[in-house]
């Protein structure tokens, strides 16, 4: 299996990166520039895994019984564990583990793995820390013991898929082995000062998330995100300091639980993070946050980055595998191919004439002419006939002043157009996040 790079490990690497910069003496000014220009890479290094665990975890939800019932049941998982503690005798970094009543600890483990695999509830062992907290576990262990299950499985001839349900439902036990529990509370406090204090209280947190979203309603990279009702705009604000008044060691009043699904069928990408942090950045230095403090804030904000855009990484690498199974125009096809998909069009240029936010591309007597090669580049990008033979989409926009919110706008108008015309949920997520890439050819972006 690939490498099972994920965002936590990411955050530790971030943290690691600054404390080596911060021992080298260099500038906090400097230490928060190169964490913000490592950012982008992130998706490059987590993506893969997190897609996949976020497929597993979709049908793991579906009920843990038939996982345990692909395994084999209590036989299966037995012959499984056998495999695994062979490996693990076999394997330096873990062996001296092992050494120690080896029948209990297999008992132990059985029962417990099996309970989380769905098998029966039959663990009655001590909680997981109380178990591990004197053999000086850490997560070069786990991980370890992650990849020998994966070996294991592997070697058992069970498919990737059944693969990433067991490593999926496994990994929420590293924080009860390692004590790991309030990690995130790691890093906020310097020289006996907590991160709360130093970015000046509860105020100063308020009055930065006020400067940050009213920056984010100007910048045209983000702000149709933020565009809502004065209501919902203040909910929205009162919810953000909240949860940073939590994260950052004061009292938590926000349930951060939630904030995956909140976000999961909205499309923010990296891109859109990358700009928020800068924002944040931006802020803190106009409310006067130490240097060192506002720093150690981004790194805290970084940790929600997989639960705000992991919803739309998955999507679209979703759509891209349903294209690779099914064929090219199989989204076409389920549009209703070239009848179904000249309606979505049709209504799509009627919201569109009609929309003050992006009406004025869609105007003069050159409308016609754009209609007809935005309908054939469309029919082409959902999986139509390649007959496109314009220019390219870089030259067909560069004359105009297109941003973000234009692009977001006319995403918006696409998926009206589909929903008025009948189309399904799925189908309107699975086009609309097709075409979710092409922002950067239009706009002209170049990501880092």
């Amino acid at each position: 299996l690939p490498a099972a790079f994920t965002d936590y490990h990411f955050d530790c690497l971030m943290e690691i990166v600054s404390q080596v910069l911060r021992d080298a003496g260099r500038d906090e000014g400097i230490i928060a520039e190169v964490l913000i220009n490592l950012q982008p890479a992130r998706a490059d290094v987590t993506t893969g895994f997190t897609v996949r665990m976020e497929v597993a975890r979709k049908n793991v939800e579906k009920g843990k019984d038939v996982m345990f019932q692909r395994l084999g049941g209590s036989k299966g998982l037995d012959d499984l564990l056998e495999q695994l503690y062979k490996i693990g005798w076999a394997d330096k970094r873990i062996a001296h583990l092992l050494m120690k009543d080896i029948e209990v600890i297999k008992r132990g483990q059985g029962a417990y793995i099996g309970e989380l695999l769905g098998g029966p509830k039959s663990y009655k062992g001590r909680e997981l820390i109380e178990t591990h907290q004197s053999l000086g576990i850490n997560d070069y262990h786990f991980d370890c013991f992650m990849g020998n299950i994966a070996r294991a499985m592997m070697g058992a001839g069970h498919p990737e898929s059944l693969i990433n349900e067991v490593l999926v439902s496994i990994e929420p036990s590293r924080a009860s082995i390692l004590g790991n529990h309030n990690r995130q509370k790691q890093g906020l406090v310097r020289d006996g000062v907590s991160l709360i204090e130093r970015f000046g209280g509860d105020p100063n947190i308020e009055a930065a998330v006020e400067n940050l979203f009213d920056r984010c309603l100007e910048d045209p990279r983000v702000q149709f995100h933020f565009e809502r009702a004065k209501n919902k705009q203040r909910q929205i604000r009162r919810q953000f300091s909240n949860y940073l008044i939590g994260c950052f060691g004061g009292m938590e009043t926000y349930d951060s639980t939630g904030l995956r699904k909140a976000h999961y069928n909205i499309n923010i990408t990296d891109y859109h993070f990358d700009v928020l942090t800068t924002l944040f950045l931006e802020s803190c230095e106009y409310i006067k946050v130490d240097q060192s403090a506002a720093q150690d804030a981004l790194l805290v904000l970084a940790r929600a980055r997989p639960d705000i855009t992991t919803g739309c990484a998955v999507r679209l690498e979703l759509a891209i595998k349903k294209r690779i199974l099914h064929g090219e125009d199989e989204l076409f096809q389920r549009m209703g191919a070239f009848e179904g998909v000249t309606t979505v069009l049709d209504r799509l240029f009627e919201c569109l004439e009609r929309d003050k936010r992006v009406n004025m591309f869609f105007e003069g007597t050159k409308l016609i002419s754009v209609k007809k090669s935005a309908c054939e580049y469309m029919m082409h990008a959902l999986g139509g006939p390649a007959d496109y033979h314009g220019p390219t989409l870089k030259a067909a926009h560069s004359v105009l002043q297109l941003s973000d919110y234009h692009f977001d706008s006319f995403l918006q108008n696409f998926a009206r157009g589909m929903r008025d015309s009948g189309l399904s949920s799925e189908t309107i997520d699975d086009a609309t996040i097709v075409l979710e890439p092409l922002r950067f050819e239009i706009l002209k972006i170049v990501v880092k």
